[in-house]
């Protein structure tokens, strides 16, 4: 681990040697350093080298989308990855696109979090695919990005391919009443759900009856986070079936949702059941 160092570009050029003669490593932490794109570039062959990676932290190291298009061939060899975080990375559309092929062959992931970028719906569009592939993936982390409806459109069978995921998180994105509405087939196929944080987003009493019935199959949904949407007492209504099915959570935060009075008497049966 060599997480928050201060490690620039020039630092990550003179590492790049060393690394790429760690052929059998399996966990690599490079996060919180400065890296950046210039740095990226000099360590993508260096990454290349190590097909036994298992493990790739490069959270909160500036790559953009310069870097995640240099590291995207390096990351094509790394079959074996069951975990990368690109977290906080400045990542767009195009750097997404970048990465789409390389996440594509990493058919063994099991957790990919690529929160606080700047992804929207062009790079979901990008993603979808590789995402379709990843079905022993178990925890995917989109959060603070610029998906909108479009975005979750294109998503929606990729996520239902995933039925081992165990937590989705699309919290701070710029998903509507119709992106809830696409999304809830898929999500009705998560059986294996334990976590689903669709916090600050801007789903309201539509799209929380389209998210119902998918909501009532997740029997084993530990978590679930919907604050700060617009909700209101008509979608409270429409949840309130569906959060009596859920026996096994342990956490529902419906804060920030205008649901009133109406809305939490109808609440109030569902609640008693948990």
């Amino acid at each position: 681990s060599l997480w928050g160092n201060k490690i620039g570009a020039e630092g990550a050029v003179r590492l790049a040697p060393v690394l790429g003669n760690m052929t059998q490593l399996q966990t690599l932490n490079l996060s919180y350093n400065q890296i950046g794109a210039e740095g990226a570039v000099g360590l993508a062959p260096a990454l290349g080298n190590m097909t036994q990676l298992q493990t790739l932290y490069l959270y909160s190291n500036q790559i953009g989308d310069d870097g995640a298009a240099a590291l995207a061939p390096a990351l094509g060899n790394m079959t074996q990855l069951q975990m990368l975080d690109l977290n906080w990375n400045k990542i767009g559309d195009q750097g997404a696109v970048a990465l789409a092929p390389a996440l594509g062959k990493m058919t063994q992931l099991q957790t990919l979090s690529l929160y606080l970028n700047m992804i929207g719906d062009d790079g979901a569009v990008a993603l979808a695919p590789a995402l379709g592939n990843m079905t022993q993936l178990q925890e995917l982390n989109l959060n603070l990005n610029e998906i909108g409806d479009d975005g979750a459109a294109v998503l929606a069978p990729a996520l239902g391919n995933m039925t081992q995921l165990q937590k989705l998180n699309l919290k701070c994105n710029k998903i509507g009443d119709d992106g809830a509405a696409v999304l809830a087939p898929a999500l009705g196929k998560m059986t294996q759900l334990q976590t689903l944080n669709l916090k600050g987003n801007k789903i309201g009493a539509e799209g929380a009856a389209a998210l119902a019935p998918a909501l009532g199959n997740m029997t084993q949904l530990q978590e679930l986070d919907l604050y700060s949407n617009q909700i209101g007492a008509q979608g409270a209504a429409a949840l309130a079936p569906a959060l009596g099915n859920m026996t096994q959570l342990q956490m529902l935060d419906l804060l920030r949702n205008k649901i009133g009075d109406q809305g939490a008497a109808a609440l109030a049966p569902a609640l008693r059941m948990m």
